[in-house]
């Protein structure tokens, strides 16, 4: 049986409306691998909210300069300005499926920008048994060797697709 593992990233105000984040991994190999990323596009930290145009191209008075009200109703002023205040929310993605191993996870964080933020690891061990394959059959006998020859339908697993 396959044992997915799901990422979470926390959405936290200091990343704007375009951030993204993307999810690496080393597939088992010890190794990760930051040329293809698991997450088949970045993933939005914020997909209902418009991408941003700059600061001078947005309408200008529409966006929060100083005190205003979160979407929440609460207020956001210097004494009420802490995250604590803020809807707790996290985006999750979760990797293909994983047989057995020691797994290795990054994920990157991009504002709309470019910029790239230093990565956090994560390292997950999955102790999880390989599905049963189809059609065994024993295909042949050595009376030599006393070894028996068994067939069965390969599996087409891709670590990459989970599937």
């Amino acid at each position: 049986m396959m044992q997915r593992v799901r990422v979470q990233v926390e959405r936290i105000r200091a990343y704007a409306g375009d951030a993204t984040f993307e999810v690496f991994g080393d597939l088992g190999t010890g190794v990760v691998d930051f040329d293809r990323p698991l997450t088949p596009r970045p993933v939005r930290l914020w997909p209902e909210a418009e991408r941003r145009a700059g600061h001078v191209l947005d309408g200008h008075l529409v966006v929060r300069h100083l005190d205003a009200i979160n979407p929440d109703g609460h207020v956001e002023g210097e004494h009420l300005g802490a995250e604590h205040l803020y809807p707790a929310a996290v985006v999750a993605y979760e990797t293909p499926g994983y047989v057995f191993g020691r797994f290795q996870h990054a994920v990157r964080m991009v504002d709309g920008a470019g910029n790239v933020s230093p990565s956090a690891f994560a390292i997950v061990t999955v102790n999880s048994a390989p599905t049963v394959p189809l059609g065994v059959t024993r295909s042949g006998y050595d009376a030599v060797t006393d070894q028996v020859s068994f067939a069965f339908v390969p599996s087409r697993f891709d670590p990459v697709a989970g599937k």
